[in-house]
């Protein structure tokens, strides 16, 4: 305040000067915003999860309940999820609070889902590592040779070989325990695959002891005197503690600058697999039996479509390929300008995902045709699962071409870049929830992404133990489904409900240009809450009935991990409640109407500043006006009293 003449205080009018506020981070050009959400979405998902429930789920029938989820939620949720973080410039956890303080909750489980699955996910990396380190020799070490050979069927004279004199054990029996059957009246096919399986299982994860016939918690029944046991880890591996290391270290080197790195990184990540996955279908075509690999996978079981449990996975497997409900999307669409158009990423983004995931499966099931040939059985009666799909089965047919070590170090070096591509993502969305939150405001880019890396690492390293199998595939299997169900349709709820779907429809056309169709707004009103709430249903019953196969101890562990991440959901929606009157709970199903919106007229932005000046005993306001920027009726009320505290008042 200037002095005033004779002693008496001046009563002119002064502009209050608003804090500039930290301009937000900038992708360097739109291309890689959508080069980042490809190598986001394109992941070992692709690879393996995706020809898995192929495998198990129909064949081409699959495909059906896959393609419907996709054109009528996966798609629908990319582009919800990518409007709200460009709207409103935030993270998912503070974005959707921006909408109604009750829906708080929803980012803040999708954000705890994706910590919880990025402490896993690396280990799938650091296994990748372990295998590029053990590529370049010849023959390959997972190859099956003469000594190889004789050491398995030296080693196994001792243990339970579950066949007869009579002849070997039929095919289920054989996939049972693969390793087993590997005594010297096995096949040359059935030694590959036990080699495969031991250098797996006993070199690279140590999760069992020689003499034992399998890790898999599919044989385990009780877990009185098993090793190793859900909570009996068996110690540190160590080889794995130093590929996880390496893993956690390419993390820091990708996200260390933000978006910044990230963009630059996933030019390569992205792309690179692209072409690895071209040479290996062509590769795989030309390997005899291919076409009874692609026969198997092309030729639909319609019968499989009655089981529930097919859309349950096919829905599943959107979420997980695609991303959606993870709040990585909501946080890298909040780093695009305003007028980015993300209508074109939304549709662009998920179809080039699920071509991937088809291209995988050609990729996939070539090699499978080639290996049932050569083994003489059935691919039915093949055991493809999960992990071991892109670490024992492939490797094993790798070791059979010519050249191996070259075709290996280059699967390797996809899967590290598919890993890679979704952890490093994984772990942005958490740096940018902390960054909304101002937690870790004194330290830089580097130092805060060091420390996010370093804890998620020390914790990862129960992945690295002898039982690191089992609780990956506890993880798994539990972390994330039902939370990312609940997330997508409250996000949908919010979308359709509280903030309008008229008005998300508006703020469309205002930042891309493009008009979306009424359809689209009913899905979000009405179809895809009333679909994936029933999909979370299913998901609770199978929980609740032990449909999986876990010890107790297991299932126990598995509910914790679905209450960590819904928990918020609820807490946030209680406090709102218990802040709020009773009549005002109705407002949560009322378009919130102060939420911004492009719908709102632009008019002068009025600021109100309550200064020290008295006039006549009263306090004296302070008004300036800018009418090149439209009011926000969310700020509308704030007014800064004495030393610029901000208070409540009318305007």
């Amino acid at each position: 305040m200037a002095p005033s003449l004779g002693g008496k205080r001046d009563s002119r009018v002064e502009l209050a000067a608003p804090a500039p506020a930290e301009a937000r981070a900038r992708w360097n050009s739109p291309i890689e915003f959508t080069i980042t959400c490809i190598g986001y979405a394109v992941g070992l998902g692709n690879f393996w999860r995706f020809p898995f429930y192929c495998f198990t789920y129909g064949g081409g029938a699959f495909l059906v309940p896959y393609t419907l989820v996709l054109l009528f939620i996966g798609i629908p949720l990319f582009l919800l999820e990518l409007g709200v973080g460009q709207k409103f410039q935030k993270g998912a956890t503070h974005a959707w609070a921006e909408i109604h303080p009750a829906l708080t909750g929803v980012g803040y489980s999708g954000v705890t889902a994706t910590f919880l699955v990025a402490l896993y996910y690396n280990i799938l990396v650091a296994w990748a590592l372990w295998f590029l380190a053990n590529s370049f020799q010849s023959p390959l070490p997972w190859a099956d040779t003469p000594s190889t050979a004789a050491t398995n069927a030296s080693s196994l004279n001792s243990t339970d070989l579950s066949h007869t004199d009579d002849g070997p054990p039929d095919a289920a029996a054989r996939n049972a325990s693969s390793w087993s059957w590997c005594a010297a009246n096995a096949t040359a096919a059935e030694r590959e695959q036990a080699r495969a399986v031991s250098f797996f299982e006993v070199d690279t994860l140590h999760c069992r002891p020689d003499n034992a016939t399998t890790c898999s918690w599919g044989d385990v029944t009780e877990w009185g005197g098993v090793f190793p046991a859900l909570f009996d880890t068996g110690g540190l591996v160590g080889p794995l503690v130093l590929c996880l290391a390496v893993g956690w270290f390419l993390i820091w080197l990708c996200v260390c600058q933000g978006i910044e790195s990230l963009g630059k990184v996933a030019w390569f990540t992205a792309i690179f697999p692209y072409i690895v996955l071209a040479i290996f279908l062509v590769r795989g075509l030309t390997l005899p039996g291919a076409h009874i690999g692609l026969t198997f996978y092309l030729t639909p079981d319609f019968s499989q479509l009655s089981n529930p449990e097919v859309w349950l996975r096919a829905a599943s497997q959107i979420f997980y390929s695609t991303g959606v409900g993870w709040g990585t999307l909501v946080a890298f669409a909040s780093y695009n300008e305003h007028s980015h158009n993300f209508v074109r990423d939304a549709w662009l983004v998920p179809l080039i995902n699920c071509a991937t995931s088809f291209l995988a499966g050609l990729v996939v099931f070539s090699v499978v045709g080639y290996m049932a040939q050569s083994a003489g059985i059935e691919i039915a009666d093949m055991q493809l699962a999960g992990p071991e799909l892109a670490f024992v089965a492939y490797p094993q047919a790798i070791a059979q071409m010519p050249g191996a070590p070259f075709f290996s170090v280059l699967f390797f070096l996809m899967v590290i870049c598919l890993g890679v591509d979704s952890q490093f993502a994984m772990v942005e969305t958490v740096l940018t929830s902390l960054n909304d939150a101002g937690v870790m405001p004194g330290l830089s880019k580097p130092q805060k992404s060091a420390v996010v890396c370093f804890a998620m690492g020390c914790l990862g390293l129960l992945f690295v133990t002898r039982a690191g199998m089992h609780w990956l595939e506890l993880f798994d299997t539990f972390a994330g489904n039902m939370t990312l169900f609940l997330c997508g349709a409250l996000e949908c709820i919010a979308i359709g409900w509280v903030y309008g779907a008229e008005r998300f429809a508006a703020d469309t056309l205002s930042m891309t240009g493009r008009t979306l169709p009424k359809g689209l707004l009913i899905l979000y009103k009405w179809l895809i809450p009333f679909v994936l709430f029933l999909l979370a249903l299913i998901q609770l019953l199978m929980s609740t009935q032990n449909a999986y196969d876990f010890p107790p101890a297991g299932i126990a562990f598995g509910w914790l991990l679905i209450l960590t991440s819904t928990f918020p959901i609820a807490y946030f929606a209680i406090q709102h409640c218990r802040q709020s009157p009773p009549r005002r709970f109705l407002t949560l199903v009322r378009p919130n109407r102060a939420a911004p919106s492009a719908m709102m007229k632009p008019g002068p932005k009025v600021e109100v500043t309550l200064c020290d000046v008295q006039l006549s005993g009263s306090p004296h306001l302070h008004i300036s006006s800018d009418a090149t920027e439209a009011a926000s009726p969310a700020h509308s009320g704030m007014v800064a009293g004495a030393g610029g505290t901000p208070q409540r008042g009318a305007v």
